[in-house]
């Protein structure tokens, strides 16, 4: 995986957990979309931007 797309994982998975610490203080308010409090929303997804290069750059050495 190119470097600058690592970056991008890694940058949206510090927006996550950043966003997830504040919890219910973000824009969005105390739930989201399917009323899921955002941190339990948000911390699967920060940390599967961060494995997901390693993930990709696993399964390029395997193919």
């Amino acid at each position: 995986m190119d470097a600058k797309l690592k970056f991008v994982f890694f940058l949206g998975s510090v927006i996550c957990f950043g966003l997830a610490a504040v919890g219910s203080g973000w824009q969005f308010g105390r739930s989201g979309r399917a009323g899921v409090a955002p941190r339990l929303a948000l911390e699967p997804l920060g940390l599967l931007l961060f494995v997901f290069p390693f993930l990709w750059d696993t399964a390029v050495l395997a193919f």
